[in-house]
């Protein structure tokens, strides 16, 4: 599988970039995580892309995971990088049991690259310029409700343009584009069906103050085309999605207190009746210090979604689920030994299945230590 490939040729850049001295210019920061997790699933629900025969209402699964990413600061230009290149590799090993005819051993492969160059356009502003590929890959995939995302290739790209006004005020306006295809295999071709191509463009207004509060507004329209998904219109036969975004961020960060929270509204509209939807997503992430030097971050992200129309039959395929999960999760770490932290984290997530508006949960612990082996 490509993501299996892509993760072992990522290994092996990741060992050669350890070899590199502490004080290289190049390697930024190398982060080698491994960890175990408990988790549990609910949820009786049927699904277009796996044989739901053994379906059930509730699964446990015990995940073992390991992961490794690398920053590099390339064409560095004095205090700053021109060009930043991040490798990412990593691997879980699910071990699920609750399934009636036999127990599941899933396996997820997941690599990424992505590059981000920047200018400075002589004091009148700056251009980002982002490129990036992620593939992934899962093995022996269960029915529900132990929901995984099927495995796919996904190239980016994109560029966008920031101008510095006075007072602490900036404007952004950026063009991107994404093609994401999906690995439909011989007893599951709808996988394919999740095919699409998007191109997207946004603009936003940012303030900051001396106060430590940041302000951020913006706005974003997609196009996506779906050339494997039929519209059931005959003069038009194949999906295509507009969608609107709209939504704004606050930010404080004094002291040893940082408070990040948003809120977006989303308008999809289609040729095929089926995924029209509204939803708006509430954001808000909290990090504090805590005694022996522990340090908490907590993530609550609530999502609401309704449907303009009212079907009988299957309207999504799995990927599609995610811009309607609420979740919430507190990790809490701290240093154990030089170059080395532990974290403990509580999670749990209400996610839409491949059956429009229902859903599953997944709710779990997860111990994990990272590891920097140049000092980070």
């Amino acid at each position: 599988m490509r993501a299996r490939a892509f993760g072992l040729v990522g290994a092996l850049v990741l060992a050669a970039a350890g070899s590199q001295p502490a004080g290289s210019q190049v390697i930024r920061d190398l982060v080698v995580t491994g960890g175990v997790a408990g988790e549990g699933y609910s949820g009786n629900l049927s699904a277009v892309t796996i044989p739901v025969i053994d379906s059930i209402d509730n699964a446990a699964a015990a995940v073992g995971q390991f992961s490794a990413r690398l920053d590099m600061d390339l064409l560095p230009d004095r205090d700053r990088s021109l060009l930043d290149v991040t490798v990412d590799a990593g691997l879980r090993q699910f071990a699920a049991t609750g399934f009636k005819i036999r127990d599941y051993a899933p396996r997820e492969w997941v690599g990424s690259v992505n590059a981000n160059y920047s200018r400075g356009l002589q004091g009148w502003g700056s251009l980002l310029v982002t490129g990036g590929f992620r593939g992934r890959a899962v093995e022996d995939r269960p029915p529900m409700p132990l929901f995984l995302q099927p495995g796919y290739n996904q190239w980016t790209g994109g560029a966008l343009l920031r101008y510095l006004a006075t007072g602490g005020v900036s404007f952004d306006v950026g063009l991107s584009g994404e093609i994401e295809n999906y690995q439909g295999v011989e007893l599951l071709p709808q996988l394919n069906l999740l095919d699409h191509r998007g191109v997207a463009g946004r603009a936003g207004v940012n303030w900051a103050t001396r106060s430590h509060w940041a302000l951020r507004l913006f706005g974003q329209f997609e196009r996506s085309t779906y050339p494997q998904q039929g519209s059931f219109d005959p003069a038009d036969p194949f999906r295509r999605d507009e969608t609107l975004k709209i939504g704004g961020s606050l930010t404080y960060s004094g002291g040893t207190l940082l408070v990040d929270a948003g809120v977006e509204g989303t308008r999809n509209r289609s040729n095929s009746r089926r995924p029209e939807y509204d939803a708006l997503v509430l954001r808000v992430n909290i990090t504090y210090p805590l005694p022996w030097s522990i340090i908490a971050d907590g993530v609550v992200v609530a999502t609401g979604k309704s449907y303009l129309h009212e079907t009988e039959f299957v309207r999504l395929v799995p990927g599609e689920e995610a811009d309607n999960a609420s979740q919430a999760y507190l990790t809490l770490s701290r240093p154990v030994a030089p170059n080395l932290d532990a974290a403990l984290q509580f999670g749990w997530t209400r996610a839409e299945t491949d059956v429009g508006d229902q859903y599953y949960e997944r709710y779990g612990v997860t111990a994990l230590f990272r590891y920097r082996p140049n000092g980070g």
